[in-house]
């Protein structure tokens, strides 16, 4: 075999294994970010309801109720955040630091307050 024809079977080889190796990376690739996407908003809308908190602020001109919260089981542990209300109405009874019982609704991380009322 001559040398020009041995190196032109190695070249075309070396460049159907680097096409097959970019394939193999896209697909992964591919595959990687849909995981990540159904991780992080995949999933069926879910409710949470009667969970524990206390107001710590509301921005009636955004429709935000701050609440420091119980655990939500299955979504997030206790801790203090922001609440997009469903329908930007806050209730007017509400003030700061009142003891409440709240509804959300959603699906992670886009979860909005769909219920909130004043703790007995």
């Amino acid at each position: 075999m001559r040398a020009w024809k041995a190196a032109l079977l190695v070249n075309l080889a070396l460049v159907f294994a680097g096409l097959g190796g970019v394939a193999a990376w896209q697909r992964a690739q591919a595959s990687a970010a849909l995981a990540a996407q159904t991780v992080t908003f995949g999933g069926p809308e879910r409710e949470w309801q009667d969970v524990a908190g206390v107001v710590r602020a509301l921005v009636p001109e955004l429709g935000i109720v701050v609440l420091t919260h119980a655990d939500v089981p299955g979504y997030m542990p206790g801790m203090t955040m922001g609440f997009k209300v469903v329908d930007t109405e806050i209730p007017e009874t509400l003030s700061v630091g009142d003891a409440v019982r709240f509804t959300l609704r959603g699906s992670p991380p886009l979860v909005v307050l769909t219920a909130i009322e004043k703790s007995p």
